[in-house]
């Protein structure tokens, strides 16, 4: 399991779609926490809503950096069936799930350890800028400091799996970034069944436990951060299930 994770480390860092995304998601996560730390610094905002403001300073990681992170998940796996680097993959481990653990292994460490970072420097930055001194005690604030990275690694891990089920790089990125952006936001305000059938929507449910919760779904903040947990190892299980059954 070692040489597998290994192998998937190399794998990454010797690809140029990572840094790329990395970078992008840097340059929202900073910038977006910058020009907001600033509007507020211009007499935009309330010294008393420092804690309340986290979610907005972090709009940048946790709206579209999670996206990003997403994308680059789903290209760790559909690059190597595109370029056929699969095949001596699965030659080199022929347990196939053993692959795809590896790959879990990786991606979800980087995209945490990665977010969890900008997040703190852009919130730093933006309460700097502010000029209502750092805070980084408040509760809200706490749970986006550590809520944020794990939603980012819970999404780049959906979308390795989304990545595995699919392994076309072009319809994998479609539909997780419809999926993710679009679908449920529209399905959550259909008539008569969107208010029943927002609580089951995976994505919405990261992103009410970011916000603290909302009286819209059927359990706390937390249940939702427990359900987005729970589908997304039931993905991964899945993906993990059709790799090992059918060919290369």
């Amino acid at each position: 399991m070692i040489a597998a994770i290994n192998a998937e480390r190399i794998k990454l860092a010797s690809t140029r779609s990572p840094y790329w995304c990395l970078g992008v998601v840097v340059v929202l996560g900073l910038g977006i926490a910058v020009l907001l730390g600033a509007i507020a610094g211009g007499g935009y905002g309330d010294p008393g809503e420092t804690d309340s403001l986290t979610g907005q300073y972090l709009t940048g990681v946790n709206q579209f950096g999670v996206a990003v992170l997403a994308i680059m998940a789903v290209l760790g796996i559909t690059t190597e069936y595109r370029f056929g680097t699969i095949r001596p993959t699965f030659a080199a481990v022929p347990r196939r799930p053993r692959v795809l653990i590896a790959k879990v292994v990786v991606f979800g460490a980087l995209t945490f350890v990665v977010t969890a970072i900008v997040c703190l420097v852009a919130l730093v930055l933006a309460q700097a800028l502010a000029g209502y001194g750092i805070a980084l005690g408040g509760p809200d604030t706490v749970r986006q400091l550590w809520g944020t990275p794990v939603f980012a690694t819970l999404c780049a891990l959906i979308g390795l799996a989304v990545g595995a089920l699919v392994r076309h790089s072009a319809g994998a990125v479609a539909i997780v970034l419809v999926w993710m952006l679009a679908l449920e936001r529209i399905i959550s305000v259909l008539p008569r069944v969107g208010e029943y059938i927002v609580s089951f929507l995976p994505f919405l449910n990261g992103w009410n436990f970011l916000s603290g919760g909302s009286d819209t779904f059927n359990w706390n903040a937390y249940g939702s951060l427990l359900y987005f947990a729970v589908f997304t190892l039931a993905l991964l299980g899945v993906a993990v299930a059709v790799t090992n059954a059918r060919d290369a």
